[in-house]
């Protein structure tokens, strides 16, 4: 389907570097990285490692997808990012031996590259464009931490699901029919565990957003309307 530049709906990509998404990349180097592994092809809700435990690999996602979760005293599970195609996690606590705080799984089928300590300290020594590799993807990691932190503290909870949905947008949005379609199911109990914000919230803004008619969903997709006014919407919530 063809769109206009100037289509109010067409999506404008940012760049990997954007510090404020949660769904991780590395924005560079991946092609010298998986180079220090080895593949590997794991299941469905494989964990990679558990909160409070120490790993012997850090890994880069080939494809699939693994989260950064842990649960809540009251059981509920919480989501602090996506680990997409492309990315690098662990590195930190494989270079300093630390514990990790929270639990790493697959969420589907996935292909990693598993990269042990001494093969990626060897690259860092030798490399300084791998040195550069690995702190910018500890430090995307670091700014996405504190954009979390300032949403949490300073804006709503509708903010932060029209915030959520248009960072899906971005990343698995196709046009369709005029709108923007999220090829990808998201869930209200997804929403609320990637934004710590309890179900009846989540199922509260995303009704009113709903009844706007600012999205809709089909077949059991999220679909933005118009993410122009969805920006606009969002912008009034914090006027």
């Amino acid at each position: 389907m063809g769109t206009r530049s100037d289509d109010p709906n067409v999506i404008k990509r940012l760049p990997r570097t954007n510090p404020v998404s949660r769904l991780l990349y590395l924005p560079r180097g991946i092609s010298r990285l998986e180079q220090l592994g080895e593949k590997k092809t794991f299941p469905k809700n494989h964990i990679l490692v558990q909160a409070g435990s120490r790993t012997n690999y850090c890994y880069i996602v080939k494809s699939g997808r693994v989260i950064a979760y842990e649960y809540t005293i009251n059981g509920e599970e919480r989501i602090y990012n996506f680990n997409e195609r492309n990315s690098l996690f662990l590195e930190v606590n494989v270079l300093f031996d630390w514990d990790s705080p929270v639990s790493f799984k697959t969420t589907m089928k996935s292909e990693l590259v598993c990269i042990d300590k001494e093969s990626l300290l060897h690259a860092i020594s030798q490399s300084p464009e791998i040195s550069m590799d690995v702190m910018q993807s500890i430090a995307t990691k670091f700014m996405s931490s504190m954009e979390q932190i300032r949403h949490a503290n300073f804006h709503s909870a509708a903010w932060k699901i029209c915030d959520l949905l248009l960072v899906f947008a971005e990343s698995y949005g196709v046009p369709y029919d005029g709108k923007v379609l999220i090829q990808e199911k998201i869930s209200q109990q997804m929403l609320s565990n990637l934004l710590g914000i309890n179900r009846v919230t989540a199922v509260r803004a995303i009704k009113e957003l709903k009844d706007m008619s600012l999205i809709e969903q089909i077949n059991g997709y999220y679909c933005i309307r118009d993410i122009s006014k969805l920006q606009r919407h969002q912008a009034k919530l914090v006027e």
